[in-house]
Order: structure tokens, then C-alpha cells, then sequence
């Protein structure tokens, strides 16, 4: 076998490095992990039927092992003979389980050789299966994971094999088996004596079923447990609590999702397909970066998405806001610099045709239908895509203006950061001309006005709530339309929107002070069928799904995550007003809420902040300024910081603000 290892191991003890040398020996271990593409979902996944028959005993933990037949000499390979080119990631290394602290899960007797164990949570991780001796040789077992349990209908099969089930008897229903599989189905062969196996991939998964070839071996004396894997958790970087227990349910729910639910990139859902996608970039890192003070990790996943773009056209333009969210997070603008022209590339600029827009068939005739997967195809909304109601489809999509539009103002700040003023210049005229397009075809400048779902002679002048949304998160609204479009959307409400465009709806909710915040604390608390809420109730979920509702999907999506943001951006209303949070204001729109406090991580430090309806109080990091508001209508006749009237004082309609609130003495809370 040829290889290479290169590594250090730190205890308590000290540090130990190993290094593959001609001292070491090789055996393939093939021979006994027997290991299997598995087919059924979007990526290529190695089961494992493991035959611990063939493996060497002792080889793992005996200091006294002689290696003997089927060993050989290792061959060591240098990285620069295989790997040229590579580079140290900018994420930190993934932790996983050691072995003084795997999981247990609780295990139910389905019946005589069929077994549910529940880890109680979703996880990422493998299978360790440890029998002390009483299993018979040659016995096998067969080990499905999955994100569910079914319930069905009582019949006869039984047994193992990859077509048993268990039984009950009487006609009731018996429940138990595994459902959501995502194809990790795999079998064991033990061997005599005592042993452990334990598995190589990881999965992610919540139950398992645990099915014995005969009763025999399933009475024996065994164990199951699981290995962990994640990406490093920092405890103390993020709490949330108010007086709501259903939104500190779904706050918990999509915080464990960006803790547990990811590795070193941000992908699609670990259960099924393991690439970088932009959307789920926009929302996951979005979320995560409310709860972690880590800027590496949605870098690492960003610089790979800049360069290897995905198929939906929106998901390639909204390259350019992960670029400048970057620079909004860290301060620096290097990752744009490195990425520039594939940015621009990704806007679809070269997709324009006669009028001036962006034509949604320029790449793929038929791209603009909802639904389709491929190069060229657009994706509005995801699961479900926005119906007949919020949105009218069309050759010229509003979204992919929005887009367009958007991206180009942000590139252009960011090349007037990098001094590349050409560019600059270059992007601005791209923008004024996009502009102009969408004004003389786009713009109903009845009552206040209003963007149309795309050209407005094409969609019959209609406006439906998916564009407003798209247009009031993005900015592009000019003052005197927003209360209008921010109207049509809480009336609206979260109804037929996917997990993307809740992320969405949120957002354009927080834009503005339409309400006392009731909007936003009624899409995140309400417990109707579309709901995160029923995510838990309907569907026992520990993690976000891939849909606000409805079967189907993973149970682990992190772009489900979005409540992390509607909850500290909007109800908190904490929002950075200067990169690395500098500057930001804290405005609460609290609505029923009696109380909420809040830890928001930045580069500068923490950010704690507890609300009540008449006072807010905030312990800005040293270094940032703040401006700190309350409701206008629970502020006293005199605005008062720290029990003196405010120096300085600011009001918006809705709050009144202290300005310039810097920390205060020894780090102590501001109020």
C-alpha cells in the first residue's frame, strides 16, 4: 500500500508526531470492510459490509501484534509525488468522538432480532457495535440508519436480510422502522470471541435499526454507540432566552442545526449531497455567523463556490453578497480581490438581451420554468416554488435583476476598497444602465410604485409578494415604496414560502419598522402546518428540514437555519452599521414579548443585550459604538442612559435612540 502520514497527537502527557517511515507495515483493509458504492442519493457513498472474520486481531490496541499474512511493507509516498498544489484550508480541523465519550443511544425490542436505537438527536457520525463474546460466529447483522421512524401497517415478514421487517401480532401497528435512509443500509459479519466494529464513514442520522440474522446472536450480550463528528463548537459565543418558549424552541432548533449539521464547508445536507451550493451559503453562514465568532469556516465554502459555480442562475449571482458579507464580517476585503472577475462573471450580465434585462432562456430555452434542474435554469423559491399567487413567471424574472442589480453595487464598493477605481467606474455604469432597463420596463409608478414580476407588459402589471419581498431585503425599494411593499408582505405572511425564502421574508421584514415587530414574531412562533414549529411537533425534528412543510426532504438542512437572523436581527433588531461590527444599533421590537436577551458574536467581541418593553440594556465591546434605542412608545419623557438623560439622542418614528454608546466601565452594560 502506498501512502503518507504526517501528523501530531497532544495530550496531557505531551506531543507525539508520526511519520510514516520503512518501519511501518500495510495490510488492505478491503479485505475485511468489504466496502460498496451506495447508490440513491446525489453523491457517491462508501458502505461498509464489514466481515470482522478477516480482520487481524489485535492489530488496533495489542503493542505485542506481529504483523503476519496479508502484511506487507508500507510504501511510503511523499505529497508532492500525489498532491501537487495543495494548501492548508483556511477552516479548522473537524473534532470527533474519542473513544471515552461515544454516544449511547436507547434501544427498543421491536422484536426477537430487530432492534430501534434513538440517539435522541440528529448527529454526524458512525456505528460502533461491541459484543462480548456470546454472539455466535458467522452471525450477521444488518444496520439501516436513518432521520425518521416509520409506522406501519402489522404483517407477517420478519427476519433479517434486505427485505425483512418487524412484526406485530393482533393487527395493531407496530412502529419502528427506520425511514429517511438516504441508502446507508449495510450489513456485519462477527466473528468468535469478543470484538468491536466500528464504522469508517460518517452519516448523518438520528435512529438506527439494529436487525440480528437469527434470535440467537440478537440475545447475546452486545452494544451499539456512535462516534461524533462536527466542526469546532465554541460554547460561550451566542445564548438567546424570552419570555416565548416556542421561539426559544426554534431558535434552539436552528442553532443546533449550524452546530451539528455541518462540517468544514457549508453544503447542500450531510444525509445526501455533501457540495457547496451558494444558497445554502447565503442562509447557513448567514446563521452561523450570529452564533460563532468564526469567519473562516464560510470563507472556506465561499472561495470554493467563487470558482465552481452551481446551475441556478440566482445561486451564481448571489456570489457577489457572499463576497461582500465577507468584508462586512471580517473588515478585509481580500477574498473579493482574489475572486473579482469570477464574481462579475457569476452576476450573468453576458445573459441580457434587446431590452436591456436579463432574459431567463438565454443560456437553456425553457430555463425560466420553475422546478428544473440543469445549466441555464433559475430557482426563485425552493420546495415549494412561489405559486401563481405571489409570483408570475416570465421571460425577464425580477429576482434575477434583483440580483443582478444588487450584486453590481457591492462589487463596485468593494473595488472602490481594492483602489481599483476602472472597475469601480466599469460596475456603476453596468449598474446605472441595468437600472435604467428595469425602470422603463419593470417599474409601476402607480400610487407609490412598485416593481412587477418582470417586465410589466409580460406579467400583466402584477407585483406579486415574492418580488416585494426579494426588492425589500435587497434595498432596492426607493424610500417612499417601502412601506407599501413591507404592508403586502407582513399581510402576506410566511404562506408558500421555502426555507430560502423565509430566510428572505425575514429579511425584508427587518428591513423596516412597519410594526412593533408582531410580523416577525408571528412567522417565527406560529404552529400551523408551514411553520418551524411543526418541524418539531409533526415531524419530531431536532434540526432544521429542507421545506417549511409538507414530507419529503432531509431533516437536516442548514438553510433552514434562517430564524437565527430573523430573531437577532429582527425581534433583537441588532444590526451592524460598519464592517466588524464597529458601528451598530440595537432597535428591539419586541411585540408581546416581556423580555429577550441576546449574545451576538463580532470581530470585536460580544455583544449582550437584554430587552424589555421600557428599557433596553446592551454591553457594546470596547472599541464599537453603539446606538441603542427603545420603543418610542415606552420611552419616558426623558431619554436616559445609564440614569442620566442621553447626550445624545436620535427618533425614527418607532424608537428613540442614544447615539455614540460606547462600553461601559470594566466592560459593564450600557442602558
Amino acid at each position: 500500500a502506498e501512502g503518507w502520514t504526517d501528523c501530531w497527537a497532544t495530550g496531557s502527557g505531551g506531543s507525539l508526531r508520526l511519520v510514516t517511515d520503512a518501519t511501518w507495515s500495510s495490510f488492505d483493509a478491503d479485505a475485511y470492510l468489504r466496502p460498496r458504492r451506495g447508490g440513491g442519493t446525489f453523491y457517491v457513498k462508501a458502505l461498509e459490509d464489514t466481515d470482522a472474520r478477516r480482520e487481524p486481531v489485535g492489530w488496533r490496541d495489542d503493542d505485542a501484534f506481529a504483523p503476519g499474512e496479508g502484511w506487507a511493507a508500507a510504501v511510503p509516498v511523499l505529497p508532492a509525488r500525489k498532491a501537487a498544489g495543495v494548501h492548508a484550508a483556511m477552516a479548522r480541523p473537524v473534532m470527533v468522538t474519542p473513544a471515552s465519550q461515544l454516544l449511547v443511544p436507547s434501544i427498543t425490542r421491536l422484536n426477537a432480532t430487530w432492534f430501534l436505537a434513538d440517539f435522541g438527536r440528529e448527529l454526524q457520525g458512525g456505528l460502533v457495535l461491541s459484543s462480548g463474546g456470546g454472539i455466535p460466529p458467522g452471525s450477521r447483522v444488518r444496520l439501516v440508519s436513518g432521520e425518521s421512524v416509520q409506522r406501519m401497517p402489522a404483517h407477517s415478514a420478519t427476519g433479517a436480510g434486505r427485505g425483512g421487517s418487524p412484526s406485530a401480532t393482533g393487527g395493531e401497528s407496530s412502529s419502528g422502522v427506520v425511514g429517511d435512509t438516504w441508502g446507508f443500509d449495510f450489513e456485519w459479519t462477527l466473528r468468535a470471541g469478543a470484538q468491536t466494529i466500528e464504522q469508517h464513514e460518517y452519516m448523518e442520522f438520528r435512529y438506527v435499526n439494529v436487525v440480528f440474522a437469527d434470535s440467537l446472536a440478537a440475545r447475546a450480550g452486545w452494544a451499539l454507540r456512535a462516534w461524533r463528528v462536527e466542526y469546532p463548537w465554541e460554547e460561550g459565543h451566542a445564548r438567546f432566552d424570552s419570555s416565548d418558549a416556542t421561539l426559544n424552541a426554534v431558535w434552539e432548533l436552528s442553532r443546533y442545526t449550524v452546530q451539528a449539521g455541518v462540517i468544514d464547508t457549508y453544503t447542500d445536507s450531510n444525509t445526501r449531497e455533501r457540495r457547496p451550493y451558494e444558497a445554502d451559503g447565503l442562509v447557513a453562514a448567514t446563521a452561523r455567523g450570529w452564533v460563532q465568532r468564526d469567519f473562516a469556516w464560510a470563507r472556506h465554502s465561499h472561495s470554493y463556490v467563487f470558482a465552481f459555480p452551481t446551475w441556478p442562475v440566482e445561486w451564481q449571482q448571489m456570489t457577489a453578497l457572499l463576497a461582500y458579507a465577507d468584508y462586512w464580517a471580517t473588515g478585509e476585503a481580500d477574498l473579493a480581490a482574489a475572486y473579482m472577475p469570477l464574481l462579475v462573471h457569476n452576476l450573468r450580465l453576458q445573459d441580457r438581451d434587446g431590452t436591456g434585462l436579463l432574459n431567463c432562456s438565454a443560456v437553456t430555452r425553457g430555463g425560466c420554468a420553475a422546478g428544473r434542474a440543469g445549466p441555464g435554469h433559475h430557482i426563485v423559491d425552493w420546495r415549494p416554488a412561489p405559486n401563481r399567487s405571489m409570483f408570475a413567471f416570465s421571460e425577464h424574472l425580477s429576482v434575477t435583476q434583483a440580483f443582478a442589480l444588487a450584486g453590481l453595487g457591492r462589487l463596485g464598493s468593494l473595488a472602490e476598497l481594492l483602489n481599483r477605481s476602472a472597475l469601480a467606474a466599469s460596475l456603476a455604469g453596468e449598474a446605472a444602465a441595468l437600472r435604467v432597463s428595469m425602470e422603463a420596463r419593470m417599474w409601476d409608478g402607480n400610487g407609490t410604485g412598485r416593481w412587477c414580476d418582470g417586465a410589466c407588459s409580460e406579467v400583466g402589471w402584477r407585483s406579486g409578494v415574492t418580488t416585494s419581498a426579494w426588492m425589500l431585503w435587497l434595498g432596492l425599494l426607493p424610500a417612499a415604496s417601502v412601506p407599501a411593499a413591507w404592508r403586502q408582505v407582513a399581510g402576506w405572511g410566511l404562506e408558500g414560502f421555502g426555507d430560502y425564502g423565509a430566510f428572505v421574508f425575514l429579511g425584508a421584514l427587518a428591513a423596516f419598522d412597519g410594526d412593533d415587530g408582531s410580523a416577525l414574531l408571528r412567522a417565527l412562533t406560529k404552529c400551523d402546518a408551514q411553520s418551524w414549529c411543526a418541524m418539531m411537533r409533526d415531524y419530531n425534528a431536532t434540526m432544521t428540514r429542507e421545506g417549511l412543510y409538507g414530507a419529503g426532504g432531509t431533516s437536516s438542512h442548514p438553510w433552514g437555519a434562517a430564524p437565527l437572523a430573523g430573531v437577532a436581527g429582527g425581534v433583537v433588531g441588532v444590526s451592524q452599521t460598519s464592517p466588524g461590527f464597529a458601528t451598530f444599533s440595537v432597535r428591539p421590537r419586541l411585540a408581546r414579548l416581556t423580555h429577550a436577551t441576546l449574545r451576538v458574536p463580532t470581530l470585536h467581541g460580544f455583544i449582550d443585550v437584554h430587552a424589555t418593553p421600557n428599557e433596553t440594556r446592551v454591553a457594546p465591546p470596547c472599541g464599537t459604538t453603539a446606538t441603542v434605542c427603545v420603543r418610542d412608545g415606552s420611552a419616558p419623557r426623558r431619554l436616559l442612559l445609564d440614569g442620566s438623560p442621553a447626550a445624545a439622542q436620535v427618533a425614527d418614528g418607532r424608537h428613540r435612540c442614544a447615539v455614540g454608546v460606547g462600553c461601559g466601565a470594566g466592560g459593564r452594560a450600557r442602558r
